[in-house]
């Protein structure tokens, strides 16, 4: 199931305030007064609203209640229940389920409902509500909903959201982030395809350094001041003289403990460890953006879908002799990928045998020439290299050293020549959203009698003309493919 939880509506909070309705409030002190939460849309997808310190089940319908007609059948909701249900459906549990011992309902509406702490209690101030994707939900006492500002221009001290992260944890974004920030490397990618380039107000440098094609296709990259060597460190106190309201960023906890300190939202990027997941990383960017990012990764994804079905209904019936196996490497040929990563997912949906499958990790793991020659792959592919004619850092050179140094003479793929220097473009592909042309790509390379008829320029041609919005010719997209630089 894909998690599409993009809860929002417009939640306004206190001018100078941090961006959350968590914790105790102002000083420590509870807030009192009215409660509302917000609702709308229709419910799309099964799972939990968490409200109140409270959850409710969103089944997908009444077949998979698990409860069925028991006698203490708590209150839920199905997929298809609108804003007027779901409001209805809250009222009842607290008041049915929960006894109203903790929070009074005062009033119910079509697009959300109202609520007090009853009296004696002492429950803290609630954290934001979060609903599955397709409902919008958001919550607020009245003095935030009366006295916040509503600038959604900017998005700074203006209305928020909830989104939920790739590790699983709810932020709050603003409703409409004008100011971004593109520091994890394949956020630039990413927030072309969705369709928001044009709030992109910093980047990072491993966004050209390899990839000249970038600033042919991308209109802006090269007008943007660039933060240095952050795959090291992110430099946060210079990121935040750009003034971001949301910063797409690495996953590293002290970068994004010193954003929270600063009150600067943002979303974190993630090391995908299956193809599903590579899409449902881009979801949760569209997640910060919004709606209209949100088609555009369902456009990413039926296109997604629709090749990678291709692929694998012809090389879902080969059998274990029939496919080759395979070993994956970055520029260094003794780093590899292990079972943590979707490359392993790449090479079987392409009709290989991963050869690195059972090693524990992700991406980049380091190897030796022994290991290498005991697995004895059939095809070596290698991923992040310069582009053709560029150095001692060239796909060229790199390919050149791997046949040169004789520990690796025995290997098969040395011996017919089968070492394959993937492709770019505008990033790597075994990291963003290009991977499913890398599905095809290899499938086409270890498998050309299957795929006779798959034409990987014309492939290319059509993804970067839907997705970059960049009219590339038939051959810019065999130059790409070749690993030559624009011209």
């Amino acid at each position: 199931m894909r998690s599409r939880v993009v809860s929002a509506l417009m939640v306004a909070v206190i001018l100078s305030t941090s961006l959350s309705f968590g914790g105790c409030g102002a000083g420590g002190a509870e807030k009192a007064g009215v409660y509302y939460i917000d609702i709308s849309g229709t419910l799309q997808e099964p799972g939990v609203i968490t409200y109140l310190g409270h959850t409710m089940n969103v089944y997908k319908d009444q077949a998979s209640n698990p409860c069925g007609d028991c006698a203490q059948q708590p209150v839920s909701v199905l997929v298809g229940d609108d804003a007027a249900v779901v409001a209805e459906a809250l009222a009842k549990a607290l008041t049915e389920d929960f006894g109203g011992t903790d929070w009074v309902v005062e009033e119910v509406g079509a697009q959300g409902l109202s609520v007090r702490r009853a009296a004696g209690a002492s429950v803290a101030d609630p954290a934001p509500p979060v609903a599955p994707g397709g409902l919008s939900i958001a919550g607020g006492f009245g003095s935030e909903r009366e006295t916040g500002t509503t600038d959604t221009a900017t998005g700074v001290g203006g209305q928020i959201r909830n989104i939920k992260q790739f590790d699983g944890t709810v932020t709050q974004v603003p409703l409409a982030p004008a100011r971004i920030a593109a520091v994890y490397g394949p956020s630039y990618e990413a927030l072309v395809v969705l369709g928001a380039e044009d709030r992109i107000v910093v980047r990072a440098d491993v966004q050209t350094e390899n990839f000249p094609w970038a600033t042919e296709i991308y209109r802006n990259i090269d007008a943007l001041p660039v933060l240095r060597d952050v795959h090291a460190a992110v430099n946060v106190e210079q990121l935040l003289t750009y003034e971001p309201d949301l910063v797409y960023t690495f996953p590293r906890p002290n970068e994004i403990a010193m954003l929270g300190k600063a009150q600067v939202a943002y979303v974190a990027g993630a090391t995908t460890r299956t193809l599903e997941e590579s899409k449902e990383l881009l979801r949760v960017f569209a997640s910060g953006i919004g709606a209209e990012a949100q088609d555009r990764a369902d456009l990413y994804e039926a296109w997604f879908d629709e090749r990678l079905a291709m692929v694998t209904a012809r090389t879902a019936g080969l059998s274990d002799e029939d496919r080759p196996k395979v070993y994956y490497a970055g520029t260094d040929i003794l780093t590899t990928y292990g079972q943590g990563s979707d490359i392993i997912e790449v090479i079987e949906a392409a009709g290989g045998t991963a050869v690195s499958k059972t090693l524990a990790g992700g991406n980049r793991i380091a190897t030796d020439a022994e290991q290498l020659a005991a697995w004895n792959p059939d095809w070596i592919f290698i991923d992040h290299c310069g582009m053709s004619g560029s150095g001692d850092a060239s796909a060229d050179a790199v390919a050149a050293r791997a046949y040169a140094n004789p520990k690796y003479a025995g290997l098969t793929a040395i011996q017919k020549e089968q070492v394959v220097l993937t492709p770019s473009g505008v990033f790597y592909w075994d990291m963003g959203l290009q991977k499913i042309l890398l599905v095809e790509y290899m499938a086409k390379t270890i498998h050309p009698e299957l795929f006779e008829d798959l034409d990987m320029a014309a492939e290319v041609q059509d993804f970067y003309t839907t997705f970059f919005g960049y009219p590339l010719t038939y051959e810019q997209a065999e130059a790409i493919l070749a690993r030559e630089a624009p011209g």
